[in-house]
């Protein structure tokens, strides 16, 4: 068993900010994992409220624990701090709102060592509710990650599912503090289109994620904003693979926010004109890429202009929990 004093293989980034009441369990999942030989930096990025005690108290003086404060900059800030104050030649990251398994260091360990050709590993990741005592579906299993689908449905989902070798960062850089809530997707996407490293996936759920707010029209209007400039990102790294990638990822992009216009039940009009998209940038990825997820949208799709609201509703229940809408 390695003591507290042994040489960390793996650094540990918590961003938070107004994290009070999720830190402690964040914190707490870190502590019990099964690979022990990890220092865990939780940089609070300028929170108002109890975060650093709230964090200070769960780490009860595990020497391997270092709580780091700035001023408020965005969470790419706070991970990119993280990554220059840690030592360890693995980085992992997880949100202050989020769960891993105890077993996620060990999986991901294992991962990276049987294959050494892989800089950055992800697994599936449990959607929760906001209390993390109710699941309501799982991501999907991929195994190695394209940049088309990195760039068009993000299957890393989350931060929080993010493990890399410390040489992919040395050689792709860090997060971009310009994008608010895509830095993550486009790190992915940027190691893909800009280096040799493969992204990987595990057919293991390790994370549990807290439900976040359903997307209504406002929010698709914005997430369309958000990955536009994600795009615009990774072509100024590598314009001749984004350009290869762009419109399989276009059309993996407007299906999900067809599916998402769909799940908001507020704004399922823009769901057809979501899919259409789709279906004209690449109707080939879309007969291939998880085919009876374009079958189930495109007719939850029609069905929201054309049938009654109550069968709209026992499409996405016969989808499962999580749903394929």
């Amino acid at each position: 068993m390695p003591t507290y004093s042994d040489p960390p293989l793996f650094t540990v980034v918590i961003p938070a900010y107004q994290s009070r009441d999720t830190i402690a369990t964040a914190i707490a999942s870190v502590l019990a994992q099964t690979e022990r030989r990890f220092e865990l930096l939780a940089v609070d990025d300028g929170s108002c409220d109890d975060t650093v005690a709230a964090a200070r108290a769960a780490s009860a003086g595990d020497p391997r624990v270092r709580i780091i404060r700035q001023a408020h900059a965005g969470f790419a800030n706070a991970r990119n701090a993280g990554l220059l104050l840690g030592v360890a030649p693995l980085i992992a990251f997880l949100d202050a709102e989020d769960r891993w398994a105890p077993h996620t260091l060990a999986r991901h360990r294992d991962h990276l060592a049987a294959n050494p050709g892989t800089g950055v590993s992800f697994a599936r990741v449990v959607f929760q509710d906001a209390s993390l005592s109710r699941a309501h579906g799982v991501s999907p299993f991929v195994g190695r990650l394209t940049l088309a689908h990195a760039m068009g449905e993000n299957p890393v989902v989350t931060a929080s599912n993010l493990v890399a070798r410390r040489a992919v960062f040395d050689q792709a850089g860090g997060f971009d503090p310009s994008l608010s809530l895509a830095d993550g997707q486009e790190w992915v996407a940027r190691v893909l289109a800009s280096t040799q490293w493969q992204v990987r996936g595990l057919d293991i759920a390790l994370v549990d994620a807290r439900s976040r707010p359903a997307c209504v029209s406002g929010e698709l209007v914005a997430q369309c904003h958000r990955w536009q400039a994600m795009i615009e990102r990774v072509r100024t790294r590598a314009p001749e693979r984004t350009a290869a990638a762009e419109s399989e990822a276009r059309a993996l992009f407007e299906r999900g926010l067809a599916r998402r216009a769909l799940r908001s039940g507020r704004s399922r009009g823009r769901a057809l004109s979501h899919f259409r998209a789709a279906m004209r940038h690449s109707p080939r990825t879309l007969l291939t890429n998880q085919p009876r997820r374009t079958l189930l949208t495109g007719a939850g799709a029609l069905a929201a202009v054309l049938l009654p609201d109550k069968f709209v509703q026992n499409l996405r229940t016969k989808s499962g929990a999580g749903g394929v809408l």
